[in-house]
C-alpha cells in the first residue's frame, strides 16, 4: 500500500507491511477474550510504525525502538501482572534449572499459539496482494476506539466452576457450621476504588484485634501428639483437574473446610500465617515485622501446655530462606529433623533432592513411637507438588501430567500413613493445611503454574483434621465447616481440641468441635498485589489502590 502526503512532495508513506501481522494477532486474542486492547496506544504505535523515513540509519533505529515498545504494549494489553513483579522476582528466577525456565517460557507461547500466528502471516501475504490491509488494521482501531466499538470478548466455556464456589465435595453425610459472625457479614458500600480500599483497611483493623487462647487445663489432660501436614502447591482446583477428588484420603477426615482461604500463593507467607494462627490475619507486609504479640505464635503456644516441638522436611529449606523464615518468623526453635539416608525421589526445579513423602514421615513416626516425651506438636512441610520437580526415576514428564502422577503419589502416601497412625493405636491428631494451589488450571492474568496473584482458585485449599488413637469412635459423620474460613479458625478448632480431649472420652463429635469456628471474609494477599471477594465477586488490586474485577476463568 502507497500513500501520497502531498502534491507538494515525492516523499510516501509505507504501509505496516509485516507488522500487520502483530495487530491482527492482537485483534484475535481481544475477540477470544485473551487479552483487552488499548486502542489510543495501538493508534500511537502504528502511527509510529507509518512515519515516512527516507535515511536508512534512521528506519533501523525506528525498528530499534518500535521492537520492544510492540512488546511493552502487548504487555500492558495483556492481563498479566506488572513486569516490575517480573524483575522482583529476578533473584529466584536465576536459581531455576534452564529446562524448567524454558519449560515456563514455552507456557507463554504454546504450539496452538505459534500455529494461529503462521496462519495470520500466511494470510496476510495472500490478502496483501489483492487489498489494502494497513488500511483495514486501522480501520478496525479506530472502530475499537469508537464506544460503540468497546465490544465484550466472547470466553469461550472451559468446563469450569465458578471460582468462588467450592470445586468438590467429598463424600459423605457432612454436618456443616455456617457461622458467619459480624465480621463476615461486613460489606463495603460500593465496588468503586475508595470503597474497596476503605473494606481492606477495615478488614485488617479488625483482624488485629482477634486472639485464640488455648486453654491451660490442656497441661494436665490425656495426652496426644498434633502434627501438621503443610503441602506446597495444591487446591480443591488442582485436585479437580487432575481427577482425584474421589481420592480415599478426603474421607479419612472427621472435620473438612469447604471455604479455606490460605491467604496467599506462596510458601514463605503460607507457613509464618500457619504458625502465628492465634491471632487475626495479618497484611503481607507484616507478616516479615514480627509478630503483634507473642500471643500469636501457635506452636510457642502449644509449647507452654507442654508441647515438644519437631520439624520435619523432605528438602532442605534452603530456597528462598524457607527454613529461616520458620525460625525466624514462626518462632519454631526445633532442628529440622536429619535427612541422612534417605534417596532422592525427585529433583527441584532448583536441583535440590526431594525425597519421598513416605519415607520421611514413617522415618518421623518410627523416632516418635521410641521417644519418651508425652506430646509433640509436629510440623511437616512438603515440596513434592512444586511446579517444575521432576520425578528422578520412572516416569520423566513434566506439566500438568507430572504434576498428576506426583499429586497421586503424595495422596496415596498420605493415606497409607493414615493406615499406619490407626493401626499403631497412638493419640495423635493429624491437621492437613496446603500452603497455597499450583495454579495448573492457569487463566487469563496468570499462565499455568504462575502464582504471582492469589487468586481464588490458588488459596481455596483443602483443609482437614482427623483424631487417631486406639478405640476412639467418632460420632456422626464428617463435619463440614461451610463458612469462610482461615487460620484463625484453624487455631480455634485446635483449642476446641484441647479444651474437649476426645482421648478423655474415648470418642470424638466433630460437630462440637467446629461449633465456635470464627468466619472469615476472603482477603489474599502477595507483594504488590490483593484478592478479595466481595458479594460473591473477586476483586484484584496490582497497585494497592485501583481495582477489577478478577477474570473468572
Amino acid at each position: 500500500m502507497t500513500i501520497t502526503l502531498s502534491s507538494h512532495s515525492s516523499q510516501q508513506v509505507k504501509g505496516l507491511g509485516w507488522w500487520n501481522v502483530y495487530f491482527i494477532a492482537k485483534f484475535a486474542l481481544y475477540l477470544q477474550g485473551t487479552i483487552d486492547f488499548h486502542p489510543l496506544e495501538n493508534i500511537a504505535l502504528a502511527l509510529f510504525l507509518l512515519l515516512p523515513l527516507r535515511s536508512r540509519l534512521l528506519a533501523a533505529i525506528k525498528i530499534v525502538i518500535a521492537v520492544p515498545a510492540a512488546a511493552w504494549l502487548l504487555h500492558y494489553d495483556s492481563f498479566l501482572p506488572p513486569l516490575d513483579r517480573l524483575w522482583a522476582q529476578m533473584n529466584q528466577l536465576m536459581h531455576f534449572e534452564w529446562g524448567y525456565l524454558f519449560e515456563l517460557a514455552g507456557r507463554f507461547f504454546s504450539f496452538q499459539a505459534l500455529l494461529g500466528l503462521f496462519a495470520v502471516g500466511i494470510g496476510y501475504y495472500l490478502l496483501n496482494r489483492f487489498l489494502r490491509v494497513s488500511v483495514l488494521v486501522m480501520a478496525a482501531m479506530l472502530f475499537f476506539s469508537l464506544p460503540s466499538g468497546q465490544i465484550t470478548p466472547v470466553i469461550a466455556d472451559q468446563g469450569t466452576v465458578e471460582n468462588n464456589t467450592p470445586i468438590t465435595r467429598p463424600a459423605g453425610n457432612a454436618n456443616t457450621n455456617t457461622n458467619a459472625n459480624a465480621n463476615a457479614a461486613n460489606v463495603p458500600a460500593g465496588t468503586d476504588d475508595a470503597s474497596l480500599n476503605q473494606y481492606v483497611a477495615e478488614f485488617f483493623s479488625r483482624e488485629s484485634k482477634r486472639q485464640v487462647l488455648l486453654d491451660d487445663n490442656a497441661v494436665n489432660a490425656a495426652p496426644f501428639d498434633l502434627l501438621f501436614l503443610s503441602i506446597c502447591s495444591v487446591a480443591w482446583d488442582d485436585i479437580n483437574i487432575a481427577g482425584l477428588d474421589d481420592h480415599p484420603l478426603f474421607k479419612e477426615f472427621d472435620i473438612l473446610f469447604d471455604q479455606f482461604n490460605a491467604a496467599t500463593s506462596y510458601s514463605g507467607p503460607a507457613v509464618i500465617r500457619l504458625l502465628r494462627a492465634s491471632c487475626g490475619q495479618e497484611s503481607h507486609s507484616q507478616l516479615f515485622a514480627g509478630a503483634p504479640s507473642e500471643q500469636c505464635y501457635l506452636f510457642e503456644n502449644l509449647k507452654q501446655l507442654g508441647f515438644e516441638e519437631n520439624l520435619v522436611m523432605n528438602h532442605d529449606g534452603i530456597f528462598d530462606n524457607f527454613l529461616e523464615l520458620i525460625k525466624t518468623e514462626g518462632n519454631v526453635v526445633a532442628d529440622l529433623m536429619p535427612q541422612t539416608g534417605f534417596s532422592p525421589y525427585q529433583k527441584s526445579f532448583d536441583g535440590a533432592p526431594i525425597y519421598r513423602d513416605k519415607d520421611v514421615l514413617n522415618h518421623w513416626w518410627q523416632q516418635r513411637q521410641q521417644a519418651g516425651n508425652d506430646k509433640v506438636v509436629a510440623l511437616y512441610n512438603t515440596i513434592s507438588l512444586h511446579d517444575g520437580n521432576r520425578i528422578i526415576h520412572g516416569n520423566q514428564s513434566t506439566g500438568l501430567v507430572s504434576y498428576k502422577l506426583r499429586l497421586k503419589n503424595l495422596l496415596d502416601d498420605l493415606y497409607a500413613f493414615f493406615q499406619s497412625l490407626e493401626q499403631s493405636g497412638r493419640n495423635i491428631v493429624v491437621v492437613l493445611v496446603p500452603e497455597h494451589g499450583a495454579g495448573m488450571k492457569g487463566d487469563r492474568m496468570q499462565i499455568t503454574g504462575m502464582r504471582e496473584i492469589p487468586s481464588p482458585s490458588i488459596v481455596h485449599t483443602p483443609v482437614g483434621l482427623r483424631v487417631f488413637g486406639k478405640n476412639i469412635v467418632r460420632t456422626g459423620e464428617t463435619a463440614r465447616v461451610a463458612s469462610p474460613s482461615s487460620y484463625l479458625a484453624l487455631s480455634q478448632l485446635i483449642a476446641n481440641v484441647l479444651e474437649q480431649n476426645p482421648y478423655l472420652s474415648g470418642s470424638v463429635d466433630p460437630a462440637s468441635l467446629i461449633s465456635n469456628l470464627p468466619a472469615t471474609p476472603v482477603v489474599a494477599q502477595n507483594e504488590g498485589s490483593t484478592v478479595i471477594r466481595v458479594q460473591g465477586k473477586n476483586y484484584v488490586t496490582l497497585d494497592g489502590s485501583s481495582w477489577s474485577e478478577y477474570p473468572s476463568k
